[in-house]
């Protein structure tokens, strides 16, 4: 698998689509997953992903074949409760919790957990050689990799037995001053949110009491598929001293956390190139429209000059660490459409 990690804004999903692209026309099974508000892919594949269905690309000359889909942070959360709650009484239980309607759409960390979710059923599937996930539009890119942990923290043994304590049985000392803790408690908040936001509370933590060991074995498969030696991560950034700076770190977490880096994308990258020459006037051209222009162009070489040094400071950082570095030019227009995703997956292959 593979997996385009950055913060937001930067590409990933145009990226993710053309590395999707160029491994159907290598002949692959490919699966492009994206959590993708701005309809990107959608755009850039010319299809319908208004739903979460998988839905196949029409490729010309490939040997492969392509397949997208759009995560739907909300369905996905509700299949897992389905597939691993104990009995219908307990998935009707959380369906209906009001609590669980919001949180399953707005708790921190559950788009995040959803795509690693989906990202797994993908690769348990066996119906593909390579899922290309484009992760969520996070703020700062480590929040996806945090997220599994974060959810698994929250529906733990000691966080739950907390919520249920006053509606356990006795079982000794401890356990009843547990329960006399957590009925003061949990009446300090009821007077602050009232009762009926209480007793939700308490419901949705014993309900969900019956998926935590699920939630825990499936954290510990993806924090495995991740770190396996089939999972590879590309950083896509920008050209622009404070994402790179960002990248750089990135890159040093997923080595302290034992994920594979195999490149970086340095996105919008303009220009790669600046003429060395510059032409003499033409009879044409005034001298003091000369003059300005070619001040202009010195101001512009001297502005990328230091962008450039920036750069070559990056990858030679990269280089040691045998992280492959890739620019793409800042096109004039939006990318659109398979022809263009085919030319961006040329660069990227490059």
């Amino acid at each position: 698998m593979i997996v385009c990690a950055g913060s937001g804004g930067v590409g990933k999903t145009t990226c993710a689509a053309a590395i999707g692209v160029r491994a159907a026309q290598l002949g692959l099974r490919v699966l492009v997953l994206t959590v993708d508000p701005a309809k990107r892919l959608a755009t850039a594949l010319g299809l319908d992903l208004k739903d979460a269905s998988e839905k196949r690309v029409a490729l010309a000359d490939a040997s492969g074949t392509l397949t997208a889909a759009v995560l739907d942070s909300k369905k996905i959360f509700d299949q897992f409760i389905q597939s691993h709650a104990s009995g219908a009484e307990i998935v009707n239980r959380i369906m209906k919790n009001r609590l669980y309607q919001q949180l399953s759409t707005t708790l921190a960390g559950s788009q995040e957990f959803t795509a690693l979710e989906r990202l797994l059923q993908a690769t348990e599937s066996g119906a593909y050689d390579l899922v290309v996930l484009d992760t969520p539009p996070t703020k700062h890119a480590m929040d996806f990799l945090t997220a599994p942990h974060r959810i698994n923290a929250l529906f733990q043994d000691a966080v739950t037995k907390w919520f249920m304590g006053s509606g356990e049985k006795s079982g000794g000392f401890f356990s009843n001053l547990v329960s006399r803790g957590t009925r003061v408690a949990l009446k300090s908040l009821e007077l602050l949110t009232g009762g009926a936001f209480i007793e939700e509370l308490v419901d949705f933590f014993a309900a969900m009491r019956s998926i935590q060991s699920v939630l825990r074995d499936r954290s510990q498969k993806v924090h495995q598929l991740l770190t396996g030696a089939s999972a590879r991560f590309i950083v896509v950034t920008s050209f622009d001293a404070a994402k790179l700076q960002e990248a750089k770190y990135l890159q040093g977490e997923l080595d302290r956390l034992g994920y594979h880096l195999k490149g970086v994308v340095i996105n919008r990258a303009f220009p790669i190139d600046l003429p060395t020459d510059v032409a003499d006037p033409s009879p044409q051209v005034g001298a003091e429209t000369y003059d300005k222009v070619l001040n202009f162009y010195k101001r512009f070489k001297e502005y990328h000059s230091f962008r450039y040094n920036l750069y070559d400071e990056f990858s030679r950082g990269l280089e040691k660490a045998r992280v492959n570095v890739v620019r793409v030019p800042e096109y004039q227009r939006d990318i659109y459409g398979l022809n263009d995703l085919e030319a961006l997956a040329q660069v990227l292959g490059r």
